[in-house]
Formats: C-alpha cells, structure tokens, sequence
C-alpha cells in the first residue's frame, strides 16, 4: 500500500468528537466524510447515475460491500489541547471540549493500488482542498474547525500562503469546467447539472481586514438572517423542522487567517421559490 503524510495545524477551534458524541477526538471517518462531500461537490458536471457510481467506487457504498479504495490514519504526538470556545461567537455562547487553535496532528492517506480509483495526484489535491474549502467538527461552514496543511511527506507543492491560481490548479484535477477569473474561481459547465450542492463560485478575502475573522462571519450570519426573514432558511440553510446545510461555506485559510468563501448550488428541502441569489451576496459582502 501507498501512502502520502500530511503535517496539519488547526488555526480555528475545532469541536470534533469520538463515538460517544464528547469525547474530543481527530476522527479518520470525519476526514473521509469531509472529503467524500469535497469530491461530490467538486463533480457538478458528471450526470447523478455516474456520479453515484464513481463516488462510491472511491469511498465505499452499497454496490461495493461498503469497501472505499482509501485508508486514512489521523495521529498526534501529544495530548490535545483542549478547553472551552466560542461556538457561535455573536451569541458568546462557550461549548466546552474544543480542541484549540495550534494543536498540530497527522494525517496519513493511503491506497491500495490493485483497487486505485484516484491517481495520487487527485488523492493529494482532494486531502489539499478539503483542507482549503472546509475543515472538520461543527460550525464548519463558519469558519470553525479550520486547518492549515504545514508540511508534507511523499507529495510536493504545499505553500504556506494560499491563491485563487494555485487553488484553481488543485480543481483542474478533477473537472475543466472551472474558470479563473481575477476576483473568483467559477464554475462554467454548459450542461445542466444535476440539483444537489456542487460548487459553483470561490472567493477569497483579504488577510487582516478583520481583527476576529470568527465573529464576523458570526455577526455577518445573525445581521443577514434577521434581514431575510422567511427566505433566509432556503437561502442560507436551516436546522429547523428538517436541516438543509448552508449553501454557502466560510474557511479560514493560512497564516494569514483570510476568509474564503464557497458558494454551492442551491437545492434546498423546501420553500425553495423564496430562495435568493442576493441574501447570498449580501452575506458574502460583509465579510470579503
């Protein structure tokens, strides 16, 4: 078997827990899971039927005896760092068991090549996209749980500050269907696509135009929620009578702590005619 190491930091506090659901704990199955939703969404030109089968040649599903092509082994040379966090900043509300900023752990990806369904180039740059676009735990798509890779073993290219270009590169790996442009990576594809949550646009803010990059992504959702009313649920996400994930996700990224926002098709659980492009933006203007 194959293995690429990666060397990772968590630069926001990270609430990820073990089987008991308490317990704070870097879970494999939690970094599978993050990069299975990656890779669907980074798929948005690929017909449903196809990308069923693909996803689950990768990651392991019903059709193949819940097998995945992918190993991974998540390590830490010392005891985390754990303690109470700003959940929802806006709220001051503290959660205890947060594993805290610059705890530092390992992150072994491996493949058995006799069943290889990415090449270790794509299994690199998915490990590195995840990473960039997400993070791991709750309140992931506010910024929480963010990480930033800091050294690498068995794979090359892991800079230390994070651009639009080199992230387009990463993209290229798995569809051509994504544009450069000089504010935004856009998605471009001239089919119709399927309706599920693919990215669509990715935008990067600037480094040190906020003092508490968390709070204001917390402040910017609680401002745009009491402004939308109603169309904020099926434009933003809800966790009410149902879930619908936001559409929109908010990473920090790099030394440098910048905001990078990825904006997902719509496709909510319900209300869907209330949904708005412009909620969206307006959310996304306050904190690039």
């Amino acid at each position: 078997m194959e293995t690429i190491t990666f060397h990772c930091k968590v630069i926001t506090p990270m609430f990820l827990a073990g089987a008991d659901g308490q317990t704070p704990e870097l879970r494999a199955p939690s970094i599978k899971g993050a990069m299975r939703f990656w890779w669907r969404a980074l798929n948005g030109h690929l017909p449903l039927e196809e990308l069923r089968k693909k996803e689950e040649a990768i990651f392991g599903g019903i059709n193949t005896g819940g097998r995945s092509s992918i190993i991974i082994r998540v390590s830490h040379s010392s005891e985390l760092d754990v303690n109470s966090s700003l959940l929802v900043p806006h709220k001051s509300f503290m959660k205890p068991n947060a594993i805290q900023e610059g705890q530092e752990f390992k992150v072994v990806l491996g493949w058995n090549k006799s069943r290889e369904k990415l090449s270790k180039e794509e299994l690199a740059s998915l490990f590195k996209i995840t990473c960039i676009l997400g993070g791991f735990g709750k309140r992931v798509r506010r910024g929480m749980g963010s990480v930033m890779i800091v050294d690498s073993e068995n794979c090359k290219d892991v800079p230390q500050k994070i651009t639009l270009p080199y992230l387009h590169d990463l993209l290229g790996h798995f569809s051509k269907f994504f544009e450069l442009t000089e504010q935004a990576i856009q998605f471009n594809y001239p089919g119709r696509s399927e309706k599920y949550g693919y990215i669509k646009q990715i935008q990067l803010g600037e480094a040190g135009k906020h003092d508490d990059i968390l709070r204001e992504i917390s402040n910017a959702t609680h401002r745009i929620k009491q402004e939308a009313g109603y169309a904020y649920d099926p434009s933003m996400g809800h966790a009410f009578k149902g879930r619908y994930a936001s559409p929109v996700f908010v990473s920090v990224v790099g030394n440098d702590m910048k905001p990078i926002i990825t904006t997902l098709n719509i496709a909510p659980d319900k209300n869907g005619h209330q949904a708005s492009l412009m909620i969206q933006e307006d959310f996304k203007r306050l904190i690039l």
